[in-house]
């Protein structure tokens, strides 16, 4: 049989070998979150580029001239009075006859494009993809580009409807160690 009188009790060694498994934990523990804890109570900041200046530009003149010029031939008809808003947005990138387009809205306004409206009613957007399109040249503080610019009409559906293409040389000057489009020419369009 067995005897139920006699029950083994923790021996003194046991007790503290267990209490030093639990310091250690303990201390441990602090440790790993002195290191990597702030020294306020505040929560670290979520992923973000606030406080940086990013240049979605470019430095280059190929790059310059297709996003700037992807931002005067993309149009937001419900919020956007005519092609000149868009024009206007692009106004730190120009330079010459272009920045003064841009400074001040042209006065008789130009006859608007016949879809405008229907755009705008149904909150339609017209992206614009711009693609350098040959040998882009650079001439001392000046430089040119050809660019294909394709237009699309992104609907509220979701569907999108290619609305026209062109092709046009833009010219950009070295403004104090920026390019700047100053000009473009449109040589051919899909209209």
């Amino acid at each position: 049989m067995f005897d139920t009188h006699h029950r083994r009790r923790p021996t003194a060694a046991a007790a503290l070998a267990a209490l030093a498994v639990v310091l250690i934990v303990a201390v441990g523990t602090a440790v790993a979150l002195w290191v990597t804890g702030d020294s306020d109570d505040t929560p670290a900041a979520g992923g973000t580029d606030a406080g940086f200046t990013i240049d979605p530009v470019g430095t280059d003149p190929i790059d310059v001239a297709t996003v700037v010029m992807a931002g005067v031939f993309t149009w937001q008809p419900a919020v956007q009075d005519s092609t000149w808003d868009a024009l206007h947005t692009q106004a730190g990138h120009l330079t010459g006859p272009m920045a003064t387009a841009a400074a001040q809205e042209p006065s008789p306004a130009p006859k608007p494009i016949s879809e405008w409206a229907a755009w705008a009613r149904s909150g339609d957007t017209l992206t614009a993809v711009v693609r350098p399109d040959g040998d882009t040249t650079v001439d001392g503080d000046t430089a040119t580009v050809p660019v294909t610019i394709a237009q699309t009409v992104q609907h509220q559906s979701g569907q999108a409807t290619p609305y026209t293409t062109y092709t046009a040389t833009v010219t950009l000057n070295d403004v104090v160690g920026e390019w700047k489009v100053s000009d473009y020419r449109i040589t051919s369009s899909s209209l």
